[in-house]
Formats: structure tokens, sequence, C-alpha cells
């Protein structure tokens, strides 16, 4: 009787034994199936060289969180949660004083003829509060007087659209990436909207929008023939006043160019929230003399450019470039808030453009929600 109880206990042991075994062979099938040749890097002890875990689902987060993430459409995400998000993309978005920039150790094509790119911060003019003018009118206009007096734009922030932002030269394109050098036979016009003035102007609609003021963004391209460009959009500024006749404000936001004699093209930066943004620069027409014929009201533009860059410099100091006064239209005889803006040059990266609409959204809706 004893031994027959011993065989069925070993029997009984050796079951438990084979079912443990059979669990584990199916549980290490599974884990190689799903991850692979990193299983058998991990079951050795050897580590990956990125900052995921062996096992991570497509939901999981990065194991380190502190680090800054850059999400695909180009701005800084500050809460990121997926490994969707890439760390460095070649978007040129990177700290201010990084030497991770894409591109900055890249050596040039012998091949091909290049020159220098210099970073640089415009300053200079005459100063306002806290900013500075530009002003080539010689009209003798007050502009601290007309600091002070209210733009004629009242924007209630109700959703209805009352913005609007094209692109006169919708074409004006930006680099990729910032190696510190341009070729000269670079490409300075565009197809693709995503590396375009349209990309800046997306970030700036979508910051307006978020703070309630409707916007259109009208993405027409105005220089497939670059004369007649201002025709054009002259056209695009007609229809949508037709057609949203809450329109107050009409934004034409463009791309600059600066070259030196000497070939070396300026890349106006600034550092915000440790960050390179294209420094912008504000664009304001003048009709003094009555030379256009049909600008009488210009200062009402100048009154709400004024505000602008005077909140502008006070949220985000570096940003603006001196704002410019000319005796120029470039068809601001459109509204009393007819603004145009320049973001950057052709050797900005689009992503700091792109950062820059958007903290430029962020400057015109505190600006255009403070007015009565």
């Amino acid at each position: 009787m004893k031994t027959i109880y011993s065989i069925l206990k070993k029997l009984i042991v050796l079951s438990c034994l084979c079912v443990s075994v059979w669990c584990i062979v199916g549980a290490a099938e599974d884990f190689v199936e799903r991850n692979g040749g990193e299983a058998l890097l991990f079951a050795a002890g050897v580590k990956r060289s990125d900052t995921s875990q062996i096992g991570d689902t497509e939901d999981s987060a990065p194991t380190d969180k502190t680090a800054p993430v850059w999400t695909h459409d180009g701005l800084l995400d500050p809460a990121p949660a997926s490994q969707d998000q890439v760390p460095l993309p070649d978007d040129g978005i990177v700290p201010f004083h990084s030497d991770l920039l894409p591109g900055l150790s890249s050596s040039p094509d012998p091949q091909r003829e290049y020159a220098p790119v210099e970073e640089i911060q415009l300053q200079g003019g005459t100063p306002i509060d806290n900013f500075f003018v530009r002003d080539s009118t010689e009209s003798g206009t007050d502009l601290a007087a007309e600091l002070l007096e209210d733009p004629d734009v009242h924007i209630k922030g109700d959703g209805s659209v009352e913005v609007l932002i094209y692109h006169t030269h919708t074409s004006e394109s930006y680099s990729k990436d910032n190696p510190g050098f341009y070729y000269k036979d670079m490409e300075t016009r565009t197809a693709n909207q995503d590396m375009s003035v349209i990309a800046a102007g997306e970030e700036l609609s979508k910051a307006l929008t978020a703070r309630g003021i409707g916007v259109v963004h009208d993405k027409t391209v105005n220089d497939d023939v670059f004369n007649g460009s201002y025709s054009r959009s002259w056209e695009v500024i007609q229809r949508n006043l037709q057609e949203h006749p809450g329109i107050q404000v009409t934004i034409d936001l463009h791309r600059d160019s600066m070259t030196t004699d000497e070939g070396v093209k300026y890349k106006p930066t600034a550092e915000i929230g440790g960050r390179k943004a294209a420094q912008a620069m504000l664009l304001a027409g003048c009709d003094a003399d009555g030379s256009w014929g049909d600008f009488p009201d210009w200062r009402m533009n100048l009154r709400l450019m004024l505000r602008i860059q005077q909140k502008a410099c006070e949220l985000y100091p570096g940003l603006m470039r001196p704002m410019n006064f000319s005796n120029s239209k470039y068809n601001m005889n459109a509204t009393h808030g007819s603004i145009l803006i320049e973001v950057g040059t052709e050797v900005n990266t689009v992503a700091e453009a792109r950062y820059t609409g958007a903290l430029l959204g962020e400057v015109l809706a505190q600006t255009l929600l403070s007015l009565e």
C-alpha cells in the first residue's frame, strides 16, 4: 500500500513539473514572437541603446519622461505621452544652445557653390515705449501719440470668423535644417506647404482659434507668376470679406530675405523659452501725402500694429525685429486691421518659423481681445 502511495505521489509531482515547464515555454515563445531578436539580447544581459524597455507596447510612454519631446507637427509637446513622438527629428527644433542641432557639423558638397549663414538679432530704430520703429516715411508722424490712440478693431472672440490669414507670396519657403551655410543654387520657393509660409500661418491660425477667435486661413497660391501677386491676393481678400463679413483683421504673412554684398545670408533668430524662433517684423504702410489716393485710413492699421509690437516685446523680448513704417500700401487699404508680417528668412528652419507663428498667435490674441 505504501509503495502504491509513493508512486502516486511521484506521478503528481512529475505532472505538476511538466505543466510548469509547458507554461514557461509558452510564455517564452510569446515573448520572443513579440520582441524578436531584442528578447535574446535581453536574456543575454545586453541592453538596447534607446530609452524604451523590452516589452513596451505601442501605448507605453518613454521611460525618461523628463526629456523634451518634439511632435511630428514641429512643436514642443509639454506632456509627451507616446513613443510615436521622437526626441530629435530633423526639423531644427532643439534647445537653443544645444550642440545637437541637426546639420550643424555637416560639410558642404564641394561640387556646389556655397556661402555662410550668419545668425543675428536685428535691432535699432527709434525707441517707442518698449520697442523700436524704423520710420522711413519722412511724414513726421508722432508714433508715440499714435500708440495711445485706440485701433478701430473690436474682436468679439466668440468663435465667429473675424481674422483672415493669407499669403501674397504663398510659395516663399524655409530651410529644413541649419548647417551654417547655404548653397547658392538653393530653391527659395516651394509648392510644399509644409515647408512654406503656409506652415507658419497654420500655427498662427491654430493659436488664435484656441483663444476663441474665428480664423480663415486662405492658402490660395498667388505667386505662380510673381508679377501681379498683390492683385491676386487683393481678390482673395475681397472674396473672403464677402463670404465672412465679420472679418476685421487681415494678415498677409510673408518670409523675408537678406543677403550681404559678400554673399552672406542673414538668419534672424531669437531664443524664446529655450527654443529658437525666427524673428518677425511688422510692416505698416503710410500715405501721408495722399499719393496712393485710396489709402486715407492708414493710421488705423498703424495704431493696431503699434499695439501688437508693444505686446510682443512685453511677452517675448527679442522675437520682433524693429517695426518697419514705410511709404507703402501692400493691400493694407482693405480693412482698418490690415497687417503685414515677415517671419524669418529663407535660411531659417521651417520649425523656427512655425514656432514663431504660434508665438505671434498668442501676441495677437492678447492684443485683439484687450481692445474695447
